[in-house]
């Protein structure tokens, strides 16, 4: 497998670059895709069991993506020292770090595990859910929470297959976790023969089953296939630095990323003043939001490991002509797609809910928030890009900067003003204004990179 692992470096390090990032991005798409439509398909079916549990979802979104959140951010850092390894040729560091950077992933997720399970209800009343709906949000968690543990590994682990140059088989287990959760969630959620609906609950079982087969799976392609998972114990000293390492990078990215679902939570509280609808409108909008954005998702997933693996094998200038090239690209694919969903946003409403006013929420939502999208990416792959340039602390202040700085405050003042419509208003230009420090971020970061290297070159 080393063999394998230094030939897929090679195409990735030499040959043309927009050619080599769109194979390694394509598949991607149809992997992000298939992860959204787990959202989607959830909000769609609980959708017709009424306004209360999809107003539910609304308020388990925030807590999922946070866990989701935690598990991109340990990936991240686990991408960033993988492609770097291998971009040097050194494989078997790599797979060392792999294995023991899973110990310490597994750890956290019984932490977090043990975490929700006493603190969930006490979480969801701060969001706001009271009476039907937090009951109904709180049937969902039981039967998700349980398996936290194996979403990291196998979030962490997708992360991996990537870092490595393998993004179909990333995307493959993407797209079996899509379809294991569509093919689950009609069965479970309104019972099939003598299996009994358990309505909001079967959605969240649907789902957890769907984590735990995908990582049965990933685990062998990583372990047998890949043979990145070593069976051979590391020293202590040797393994605390290597989660050292890991964390280095993996908690300034862990608090960029949970910045995205604080915002959602804060947003959330934010819309629950205008109502119940309000909150299944909005829930189901940024479900939508997220299949929007998906290419800027899926080159945000291949481009690190295409910086980092160039980086390590000595050439950042392939990696400054793919970042800014991703990043114009990204600007006018996103101006293509909101004329798209603009055009069609009532449509869509429509096909998630019966009720008018959620309806209309939805359709405002798509008229006004995805015209930024294109900022929006600039910011995503700014971020990415700042985490394997070994600059996470740049990465957390650009999140920081860009929701409790800017696109919180904004939007709550446009809510305020002008109702949920203008909180829509504020949060576009949020996003518009967080582009613009993003820009400046990542300029600064690459120069810095440039003149670090200058100063590395020994004298002649």
């Amino acid at each position: 497998m080393k063999t394998k692992a230094s030939q897929r470096t090679q195409a990735i390090v030499n040959e043309p670059i927009g050619r080599t990032l769109f194979r390694l991005t394509v598949p991607m798409i149809g992997g992000i895709i298939a992860l959204m439509a787990v959202g989607i398909i959830d909000a769609y079916f609980v959708g017709q069991l009424g306004t209360a549990p999809l107003a539910a979802l609304g308020f388990v979104l925030p807590v999922t993506h946070g866990v989701n959140s935690i598990g991109l951010g340990l990936g991240m850092a686990t991408s960033v020292l993988v492609s770097r390894y291998l971009g040097e040729d050194r494989f078997d560091r790599a797979a060392r770090q792999i294995t023991d950077g899973r110990l310490l992933i597994t750890l956290i997720g019984a932490a977090l595990l043990l975490f929700l399970y006493v603190g969930v209800a006490d979480l969801l009343r701060l969001l706001g859910a009271s009476g039907e709906v937090l009951d109904e949000a709180l049937r969902f968690m039981a039967l998700w929470i349980p398996v936290i543990p194996l979403l990291l590994l196998t979030l962490t682990g997708n992360t991996i297959l990537r870092a490595i140059g393998c993004p179909g088989k990333s995307a493959f287990l993407l797209a079996l976790l899509a379809t294991l959760n569509a093919g689950l969630d009609p069965l479970l959620i309104f019972g099939f023969g003598p299996l009994p609906g358990l309505g909001i609950g079967g959605a969240a079982l649907a789902t957890s089953i769907a984590w735990i087969i995908t990582f049965l799976i990933s685990q062998y392609i990583l372990g047998v296939q890949e043979q990145l998972i070593l069976t051979r114990k590391n020293t202590l000293q040797a393994l605390y630095a290597n989660w050292a390492r890991l964390l280095g990078i993996g908690i300034p990215a862990i608090f960029a990323n949970l910045m995205t679902p604080l915002a959602a939570a804060i947003l959330t509280a934010m819309v629950a003043r205008f109502g119940t609808t309000a909150v299944a409108g909005f829930g189901v909008s940024t479900r939508i939001e997220s299949l929007c954005l998906l290419v800027a998702f899926a080159l945000s997933s291949t481009l690190p490991m295409f910086i980092g693996q160039n980086i390590g094998a000595g050439k950042p200038e392939r990696a400054r002509v793919a970042l800014y090239g991703s990043i114009r690209f990204s600007i006018i694919f996103q101006l293509v797609v909101w004329l798209i969903v603009a055009t069609y946003s009532r449509s869509i409403g429509s096909a998630f809910s019966g009720n008018a006013e959620v309806v209309n929420i939805i359709s405002h939502y798509l008229w006004i928030i995805p015209a930024t999208y294109g900022a929006h990416a600039v910011t995503i792959l700014v971020m990415v890009s700042l985490n394997v340039l070994k600059q996470p602390k740049a990465a957390l202040l650009t999140a920081l900067i860009r929701l409790l700085l800017l696109n919180i405050p904004i939007a709550y003042i446009g809510g305020e003003l002008y109702g949920i419509n203008g909180l829509f208003y504020g949060f576009a230009l949020g996003n518009v204004l967080s582009a613009i420090v993003a820009w400046r971020i990542i300029n600064r970061a690459w120069t810095q990179q440039v003149e670090e290297k200058k100063e590395s070159k020994p004298l002649a």
